[in-house]
């Protein structure tokens, strides 16, 4: 089996400042005449954006502030635990960036490669009292700036990449696939597998790990056979409540759900499952033993808003020894 022991791990996706707010009824909620329907995500530009900012402040409670992005989540959850980690990517020269690169910072994450510039990407995550929920993104301008990086400058170890929104992001992306030797693992999340499959061939042909839900599978036009018939080693197949799917060479591993006590937000519940089994290739972990991490790290997540919920470093430990 694949190891990451003694990589240091670096991700490389969106950084965004994540806003959580709540109002009464999310279906009953709407703004400048638009509805905002529960599970999706939307896209508004800036002044869009700021003005729905203002209109919650008013009308609806301010719960939680924390950096986010999917692969920003699942690299914080890693340094969290202990784990030698750093991150590729940018955000903008605003309070928001500051935040950002403070909050990642304090944790231990190496954000030497984090580039500043232009607008910081944001996002507000819009709940409800039945636990319903939407995002809207404000992508901002901090992504363009990626070109500029020397991609030779960046150092070895293991990449673990998720979606960038801007098609400047997205170019960076495919220069540095096409130039890492270094094995990596990726999550495509809803913006990379909508562009399909003939954009995601050249990932999954050297990637060695694929992060995706059924919906995105379904999205990108991809199959598990289809998946492993490419360089892809290991394939996660995220299923919601009904647990996960870790699929090795035709092998196939089923494990459910961790029970939880209370739901109070699932925002990046899927990046902490993606910590779980980075954490237990790094550790030596069987396949099936990071799956059984991973949903338990997803599953305690939940108990919180965004980073919130997150494993401490000795709940982590503790559950390392139920495993063993």
């Amino acid at each position: 089996m694949f190891t990451l022991k003694r990589k240091k791990i670096f991700g490389s996706g969106a950084l965004n400042w994540d806003i959580f707010y709540r109002v009464r009824d999310l279906r009953e909620f709407s703004f400048l005449g638009f509805s905002f329907e529960p599970g999706k995500e939307y896209v508004f530009e800036r002044p869009i954006f700021l003005e729905l900012l203002k209109v919650l402040e008013k009308e609806a409670e301010l719960i939680y502030q924390c950096g986010g992005g999917s692969s920003a989540n699942t690299i914080y959850a890693l340094s969290t635990w202990g784990f030698q980690t750093g991150f590729v990517g940018a955000v903008g020269e605003d309070q928001f960036g500051e935040r950002i690169l403070k909050e990642l910072s304090q944790e231990g994450v190496d954000t030497t490669f984090i580039r500043k510039g232009g607008q910081t990407s944001l996002a507000i995550i819009l709940l409800d009292h039945s636990k319903d929920r939407t995002i809207i993104v404000s992508p901002g301008t901090s992504e363009t700036i990626l070109l500029e990086l020397n991609l030779r400058s960046l150092p070895p170890g293991f990449y673990h990449l998720s979606s960038l929104a801007s098609p400047e992001g997205r170019s960076f992306h495919q220069a540095l696939v096409e130039q890492l030797e270094y094995p990596f693992s990726l999550d495509p999340g809803e913006i990379y597998s909508d562009l399909g499959k003939d954009f995601l061939i050249p990932f999954l042909q050297k990637a060695l790990l694929l992060f995706i839900t059924e919906a995105e599978l379904r999205k990108a036009g991809l199959t598990v056979d289809g998946v492993l018939d490419l360089r892809v080693r290991y394939l996660f197949v995220k299923r919601g409540q009904h647990g996960a799917l870790g699929v090795m060479r035709r092998e196939v591993h089923r494990s459910s759900v961790f029970p939880v006590k209370e739901i109070v937000d699932n925002t990046g519940a899927g990046d902490y499952f993606n910590a779980g089994v980075l954490a237990g290739f790094s550790l030596g972990l069987s396949l099936e033993a990071s799956l059984e991490l991973a949903l338990f790290s997803a599953g305690l997540s939940l108990r919180a808003y965004g980073r919130g919920g997150i494993l401490s470093k000795e709940e982590f430990k503790k559950f390392l020894k139920r495993l063993k």
